[in-house]
């Protein structure tokens, strides 16, 4: 063994320096007619029907990615009218927002449309992303590019990512061939705790041209959980292309909290990206600080400018919540069970905190006046939430993976019917009335007599 590690380290450091990071391609000015733009794909003045759609998956994992398949699955059997042709709300979606495992599904329903019902299911949610990563991880052949640098297990993550779902496909793809709504999806700059999205207006500021970045990669740096994987990186321009903020943007302060820390990039010329659940796991965040920078009021006025009467927000919240035993003993808790509470405290405080403050922000925006009333309607869909009982229990305790059996999705995928079906805001929607496809009378009966599925007991 000691010959064969002598006779392969001079390959595996060969190997090594040739692994070098590839810089995203540079900007030496801003053109806003140009990229992937969540402005534009958000000018209400533009929107026909009266409706604008947003839905926000959050992180999980294959949990979040099946969950939310099974909102998506209820919105594309039920057809709403009174928002012009009459036709299902899967197709009224304009905006996703995804992070984590959320953002697997977002960024797929962004390039496919309704396609991705049933398509996701074949291509990812029966597939074994996490036995697929294992292999290439413990493969001799990537150990020259596991061992470099600036290569990591992040990197193996958007590759396979890529191989399964993207095929090369970049952010070019979801600029000008789309085929469903605007997605935004986000990861955490490890060095300072900010949220980065990935859309043209933040890259401009890092003089980069998002365009040319594959999909896989900004999929793989959202879903960088810290431990788990490694940490991608992006190179930053910034500074070097006369970047301006929006004309539009009236938030000072919140676009300098956004946009400073990116413009001396001879001090920071790397930025390494991690989970965007660390810094807002359902999406919720990203529309308040929106509002920040472009003015809750402005917005206002704007959207009342349009023809749009009804503004729909659909945050769909897989957080679990594992059954444990720690507390039922004197032991001291081990290194898995502190590692986990680092990361999932402050995630969970947060998402409770953006859910209070965006409520708040939905109160505030229904109680404006004027001639031309814009409603709110805010629905929080959460697997807390389902009505107590077997299933319940089993969705709760599923963990996050880039894998589950077929009871888990197909209990994930019941729960979205359920929760959407319960909830009042989306039972009362206008146009909605009369045309939600029929659950069983007991929607749980299915369940009542079933015993959580074998994979969940053992968690």
């Amino acid at each position: 063994m000691r010959r064969l590690i002598l006779f392969l380290l001079p390959f595996l450091l060969a190997a090594c320096s040739l692994i070098e990071y590839q810089p995203l391609a540079t900007l030496d000015h801003v053109d806003r007619s140009r990229g992937y733009r969540l402005e534009a794909a958000l000018d209400t003045t533009q929107n026909d029907d009266g409706l604008l759609l947003v839905l926000l998956f959050s992180g999980g994992g294959t949990r979040a990615a099946a969950f939310g398949y099974g909102v998506l699955e209820t919105l594309a059997a039920t057809p709403v009218t009174g928002y012009g042709k009459t036709e299902s709300l899967l197709a009224k979606i304009d905006l996703v927002h995804g992070v984590s495992g959320g953002s697997i599904l977002a960024t797929y329903f962004a390039l496919h449309g309704a396609d991705t019902v049933p398509q996701f299911e074949r291509q990812f949610l029966r597939q074994n992303l996490q036995s697929a990563v294992l292999r290439q991880l413990f493969s001799l052949a990537n150990l020259p590019r596991l061992t470099a640098p600036e290569y990591g297990r992040g990197d193996l993550l958007a590759e396979e990512l890529d191989r399964l779902l993207y095929h090369g496909a970049t952010f070019a793809a979801l600029d000008s061939g789309r085929k469903g709504p605007f997605a935004v999806i986000s990861a955490t700059d490890m060095s300072i705790g900010q949220r980065i999205e990935f859309t043209q207006e933040f890259f401009d500021a890092l003089c980069l041209d998002l365009n040319r970045l594959p999909i896989a990669r900004a999929v793989a740096a959202s879903s960088a959980v810290p431990l788990v994987f490694a940490p991608l990186t992006l190179n930053n321009h910034g500074g070097h292309c006369h970047y301006q903020p929006p004309s539009r943007a009236t938030g000072e302060q919140a676009v300098q909290r956004f946009t400073a820390p990116y413009q001396n990039s001879t001090a920071r010329p790397y930025i390494h990206l991690l989970d965007g659940g660390l810094t807002d796991n359902l999406g919720l965040r990203s529309l308040l600080d929106f509002a920040d920078i472009y003015g809750g009021d402005n917005i206002y006025r704007h959207i009342t400018d349009g023809k749009v009467r009804d503004v729909v927000i659909i945050s769909v919240n897989a957080q679990n919540r594992l059954d444990s035993s720690i507390d039922q003993s004197p032991a001291i808790p081990g290194l898995y069970d502190v590692a986990s509470a680092i990361i999932n405290v402050p995630i969970d405080g947060n998402t409770r905190e953006s859910i209070r403050n965006f409520r708040r922000f939905a109160d505030d925006w229904n109680a404006r006046g004027g001639k031309n009333r814009v409603a709110l309607h805010f629905i929080n869909l959460s697997l807390d939430d389902l009505p107590d009982g077997p299933l319940k229990q089993q969705v709760l305790n599923i963990g996050t993976t880039f894998y589950l059996p077929e009871a888990d999705i197909r209990a994930l995928r019941q729960s979205a019917k359920i929760l959407l079906e319960q909830n009042t805001t989306y039972r009362n929607l206008p146009g909605l009335k009369g045309n939600r496809p029929a659950l069983p009378a007991d929607p749980l009966h299915l369940y009542r007599s079933r015993s959580p599925s074998p994979a969940a007991q053992n968690r």
